[in-house]
């Protein structure tokens, strides 16, 4: 069976994916910030048990105002944000597959994520069993 981890700061968010994707075979570990993403990612190196992709949004700031948003962009946030969890976990094992699943793809802050080693980054406009979809023909193309 396939595994992904995904790392996002929104339950709601990990509630739907975790339906589509796993009417899809496809197992799921959850990470709720950018920290946990990387010492999820960590633990299952360390058991031998990676996820075959890593679905990360950038904002993991857990704000919710423009403010503190803003800040999480600018790496002066409380937590680590996506591009720089991406940049940890691909120091930990470069040949991680990420994407970026975020409604921030047309910014300079995304662009920071591809810089990172993303190798995909999906509008969040596209919806939960359509991107559902996309993970789970990749992983098949990709023998995974």
């Amino acid at each position: 069976m396939s595994k992904v981890l995904l790392v996002d700061d929104e339950p709601d968010i990990h509630e739907i994916l975790d339906v589509h994707l796993k009417r899809k075979g496809i197992d799921v570990e959850h990470a709720l910030t950018g920290e946990e993403g990387v010492e999820a990612y960590k633990k299952m190196l360390e058991s031998n048990d990676l996820p075959d992709l890593v679905i990360m949004d950038l904002n993991l700031s857990g704000e919710k105002g423009i403010d503190g948003i803003e800040l999480h962009k600018e790496g002066k946030g409380k937590r680590i944000d996506g591009a720089r969890a991406a940049e940890q976990i691909l120091k930990i094992n470069p040949d991680a597959i990420i994407w970026g699943y975020t409604a921030w793809t047309d910014t300079e802050w995304a662009e920071k994520l591809r810089k990172a080693g993303a190798k995909k980054i999906v509008k969040r406009l596209v919806p939960f069993k359509e991107f559902a979809e996309m993970v789970a023909d990749f992983l098949q193309s990709a023998n995974i």
